[in-house]
């Protein structure tokens, strides 16, 4: 009998905490496939719990260096957002996601908002999302006059800052040189934000063979910098052959990118040899998320959430051997 209540006395104490559990992972959903022109959806978290700090908070690290690619040595920074638990002196190694921000920001434009952090912090400590690094950089070789030279930012971000954080922090690239990221691929992606989506998507032919996932949100093809079209998307699938996920996000009317990342999506699935559209990364390429957001920044934080909900990036179970 005393066995039977003490059961009954942990199991009374322990519901409060599953319920709260439970709360703070429910996802409501949106389907906003009118709005955007294809199937989609929107999921939303209780941003009263997502956004205050969690128990088990991450910390953001600034990084100073200087390069040398371009006409003169530069001097710029790096933030980089380190899950709760990491620890140098360990051996666990973490995916990682390369954020561009968008026009005008730099390197602490995303992880440089509370809400933010906190929000990365929530999806690990709730089993949303498996422990991750989240590395922003900037793409302004020259942050003063906001100087960018994508050809020579590619070279920057292979040659100088994929090696310099990749050595120093645990990712699944078991040594910091093309060797070790082509074989760790599958463990990063790289994401932007409006300027920065448009970089995505010119990174895309540059970068796919380090990296399997890109998330360009509210920034569509050959508005900005660079040559990128589909044709040139699809001959750098060909070329490379090798699985790839494209997760595309948008917010709605009031977004300014909305009119054309709504005419992409509907432009792209039409081509399902490319594009095959849905979530599912073992048989997809493309989703493309539809969502009532306005043209800002900080809205990375629900897309990131979108995208780990939907298993585009490396959810709990997703064991990276």
């Amino acid at each position: 009998m005393k066995k039977v209540l003490s059961v009954l006395i942990a199991a009374f104490l322990l519901f409060p905490a599953l319920a709260a559990m439970a709360e703070e992972t429910a996802v409501t959903s949106l389907d906003l496939s009118e709005l955007a022109g294809v199937p989609t959806h929107y999921h939303l978290f209780d941003r009263a719990v997502f956004e205050q700090p969690d128990e088990h908070p991450g910390q953001v690290v600034k990084i100073k260096y200087k390069n040398d690619l371009y006409d003169k040595p530069y001097t710029n920074y790096i933030s980089v957002y380190l899950p709760y638990g990491y620890d140098e002196n360990g051996t666990e190694r973490y995916p990682v996601v390369y954020f561009l921000h968008g026009n005008g920001g730099d390197s602490t434009t995303l992880l440089g908002n509370p809400e933010t952090v906190n929000t990365l912090d929530h999806m690990i400590s709730s089993g949303i999302a498996k422990p991750f690094i989240l590395v922003a950089p900037s793409y302004y070789y020259d942050q003063r006059h906001k100087s960018v030279d994508l050809e020579i930012f590619v070279r920057e971000l292979r040659e100088e800052l994929m090696p310099m954080i990749e050595g120093t922090y645990r990712t699944y690239a078991e040594t910091p040189d093309e060797a070790g990221f082509r074989a760790s691929r599958d463990a990063r992606a790289i994401c932007g934000f409006s300027r920065g989506s448009f970089t995505t998507w010119y990174l895309f032919d540059k970068m796919l063979d380090v990296s399997r996932t890109f998330l360009p949100f509210s920034g569509a093809i050959g508005l900005m910098e660079g040559e990128t079209t589909i044709d040139s998307i699809r001959a750098a699938i060909d070329a490379h052959d090798l699985p790839y996920f494209i997760y595309m996000a948008c917010g709605g009317e009031e977004d300014l990118a909305y009119a054309g990342c709504s005419a992409l999506a509907q432009e792209l699935i039409k081509d399902e040899e490319h594009f095959s559209y849905g979530t599912d990364v073992e048989k997809n390429h493309f989703f493309y998320v539809q969502s009532d957001n306005i043209h800002q920044d900080l809205t990375s934080r629900y897309y990131l959430f979108n995208a780990f909900v939907d298993g585009v990036l490396w959810p709990v179970s997703d064991a990276q051997e």
